[in-house]
């Protein structure tokens, strides 16, 4: 589910909070690192489960609705209740197991959030023109468009998350990416085509991080030495935070990780750049390393392995 510049952004993240928190320890650090990516998942899961929330709510509406009596083909419950796609995602079992495994009962002691999300889904314009089972192709839409209307662009979620964790907000675009992917091609007569993540500190991603983590910690010395003198007009104690740390992590990039190449590594941190530091870090960023790749390669500092990799 996560992408290697996410991943990417979760050290900087993480090296941000040694240079303002004081030295901490490599172990401390990559707990730090390894929680937050766990909690990408956790706000995985919090948001596929609002399926299930609003679905319940649905549920309890119209037990209601039969106690007073009220007309069933006009309640506004049956278009959540009968369509296939809400009900799958609703009723999957490992999205509960995870919920309760790692106590996330949000929506239950928040409920005000589904209730919300009920009613922006009922008064929808896409909701009117639904008509169940018209086609399977329909039915997938209604989902698609529930989470990209009601969920994805809400702007009360977004100030939720921001309050619960904060490093939820940046995680928010990529969950929706891949929640998105998956309503769209999710199979309702095979419960395994929901491919649910799940956090592995074992996989390739999570290793990345840890490994360029620990190299940075351990060699920053070394690093800070890179930069100085290839910053032409700048002092060291001039240089953004975040750029210092971004051009850290880039030197421990074209050094120590092979199998990067070199042009990636740049790409990848003049885009962070763009979103986490001042307007012309990029321009800065791109200058920076330009120099320093091209230093390393005239004194054969530069030991990538495969094709293509300079």
């Amino acid at each position: 589910m996560l992408t290697r510049r996410h991943i990417r952004v979760k050290v900087m993240q993480s090296l941000y909070s040694i240079s303002h928190d004081g030295e901490q320890s490599l172990e401390k650090q990559v707990f730090f690192f390894t929680e937050s990516v766990k909690k990408s998942y956790d706000l995985y899961y919090l948001l596929i489960s609002i399926f299930k929330s609003v679905y319940s709510y649905a549920q309890r509406k119209k037990i209601l609705e039969k106690k007073l009596q009220y007309e069933l083909s006009n309640s506004p419950t049956e278009k959540i209740l009968n369509n296939p796609y809400f009900k799958f995602l609703a009723q999957n079992k490992n999205i509960h197991d995870y919920l309760k495994k790692s106590k996330l009962n949000n929506w239950d002691t928040d409920s005000e959030y589904i209730n919300q999300f009920y009613l922006d889904l009922i008064n929808n314009q896409f909701y009117n023109n639904y008509i169940i089972g018209d086609s399977d192709e329909i039915d997938n839409k209604f989902c698609l468009n529930f989470y990209k209307e009601c969920i994805a662009s809400s702007d009360r979620l977004y100030d939720y998350l921001e309050d619960n964790q904060l490093t939820w907000i940046d995680d928010l675009p990529v969950v929706n990416t891949h929640i998105l992917k998956q309503i769209k091609s999710v199979k309702i007569q095979n419960i395994k085509s929901l491919d649910l993540p799940s956090f592995n500190i074992d996989s390739e991603e999570t290793k990345f991080g840890i490994e360029l983590l620990a190299n940075i910690i351990s060699r920053t010395d070394l690093l800070e030495t890179e930069i100085i003198g290839k910053t032409p007009n700048w002092e060291s104690d001039r240089i953004a935070d975040i750029d210092f740390i971004l051009l850290k992590m880039a030197i421990s990039e074209l050094l120590f990780f092979n199998e990067i190449p070199v042009r990636v590594t740049i790409n990848e941190y003049i885009e962070i750049a763009k979103d986490y530091s001042t307007p012309k870090s990029n321009i800065f960023i791109n200058g920076v390393l330009d120099n320093i790749s091209k230093d390393f390669e005239v004194k054969g500092r530069l030991n990538k392995k495969g094709r293509g990799l300079l």
